[in-house]
């Protein structure tokens, strides 16, 4: 049997060479593959990765686990990373970190500026930065680390929209805000969606929008004009209400002193300014060309036999002063119990007598005659028209063909 040759010691130095080669790229993948997600492990087998060494600190300060004397420790690992590392954001925002549980504020001010200047697009650094702005009343800057965070990642909206909803409470921020307004960043479409409907307080976002000169134009933010506008009259803002719609472009100043049924009293996207046919369960409301009057509109309301609510609403703001109103209405398929009922009221004061409550049974044609007077503590009036039928299989249709105001003699 023929033996093997004996390995040389070139050969065995060749074969160790190769095994050394094919361990350290072994090693330095696997480094690379667990110094974000198990730093402990890759420090133990590159005690010097600069990505292991601030991920493994960070998440042992997140933790509690760093020890009292566990400053010394951060700034050891810092230190040994940026040696490795120069150009190493997430360091120093650990390092800034740190220093601010020891009340190290200057020192974390400037970690933080050279972790901004490296990275900008890092949101927790801009988070960092938006609450030092706060402390430090510097709106400006506050609101400018804002827009950082909120192009930077998406996912700092769910965080950051709420809190700025807030702060627009503050006129400061409303008037240091328009800027935004006018330069339509990424994620203002969005932002302004969200306040509009989650505000507690809708008299800002609208004050915010008369300091903008209206909404910015485009499909986008078509809508929030009339998002807005149920907003403030849900919370009983009627006067910011009225206000509002007077500043959007192209609405009718008209429509807050007549009745009558018009393209732009009936403007779906101005109610409920304009008249609001409601749209619920058991009545269909429908705004129709009159067939009597060319020209003319009308509000038809097919309802349920049965139904008792409201139909239609319309906000008013007319003068202090007497007026006399005429409204014309008609039914069909109607029975000996059904009554329909116009009211107007003071906006916002239910404890005061209507200023019109008439009722009136249901008719192929009524007519609902009143005079009342507007006092001077009635800057906003609200007319309803409701319906009250009796139960029966079937439908009801309520029509308000025409309503007009006019002052009394």
């Amino acid at each position: 049997m023929a033996r093997l040759p004996r390995p040389t010691g070139r050969t065995l130095a060749l074969l160790a060479a190769t095994a050394l080669l094919a361990y350290g790229a072994a090693t330095s993948a696997a480094v690379n593959i667990f110094h974000s997600t198990l730093p402990s492990f890759a420090l133990t087998l590159d005690d010097g990765d600069p990505v292991a060494l601030i991920r493994d600190a960070q998440l042992k300060l997140a933790a509690g686990t760093i020890p009292p004397d566990g400053g010394e420790a951060i700034v050891g690992a810092v230190r040994k990373s940026v040696s490795e590392l120069p150009i190493n954001p997430a360091a120093f925002r650990l390092y800034g970190l740190s220093s601010a549980t020891n009340a190290d504020l200057p020192g974390v001010r400037q970690q933080m500026a050279i972790s901004e200047q490296m990275e900008r697009r890092d949101a927790a650094t801009q988070l960092w930065l938006i609450e030092d702005a706060v402390e430090q009343n510097d709106v400006a800057r506050a609101l400018r680390h804002y827009d950082t965070a909120l192009r930077t990642e998406e996912s700092t909206r769910a965080v950051l929209y709420p809190v700025l909803t807030d702060a627009l409470e503050s006129p400061v921020i409303r008037e240091r805000f328009v800027r935004y307004m006018d330069e339509q960043p990424p994620w203002l479409e969005s932002f302004l969606r969200f306040a509009v409907s989650n505000t507690s307080n809708p008299v800002a976002i609208a004050d915010l929008a008369r300091l903008s000169r209206g909404f910015p134009q485009g499909p986008a933010y078509s809508t929030l004009d009339t998002e807005l506008l149920r907003q403030l009259v849900t919370s009983d803002d009627f006067e910011a209400a009225t206000d509002h719609y007077r500043r959007i472009e192209g609405a009718d100043p008209a429509v807050l002193t007549t009745l009558a049924l018009t393209e732009a009293s009936t403007d779906v996207n101005r109610a409920p300014v304009a008249w609001q046919p409601y749209s619920i369960d058991g009545i269909n409301p429908f705004v129709l060309a009159s067939l009597e009057n060319a020209g003319a509109l009308e509000i038809e309301s097919e309802m349920e036999a049965g139904f008792k609510g409201p139909v239609a609403r319309k906000l008013l703001a007319l003068e202090p002063g007497t007026y006399g109103l005429n409204a014309k209405l008609r039914a069909e398929d109607f029975g000996g119990f059904d009554f329909a009922r116009w009211a107007m009221i003071c906006a916002g004061e239910s404890e005061q007598a209507p200023l019109v409550n008439q009722e009136a049974p249901f008719d192929e044609e009524m007519s609902l005659n009143a005079n009342f007077t507007v006092p001077k503590d009635c800057p906003v009036q609200i007319v309803q028209i409701s319906a009250d039928t009796r139960v029966r299989s079937g439908y009801v249709t309520l029509v308000l063909a025409n309503a007009e105001l006019k002052p009394a003699q």
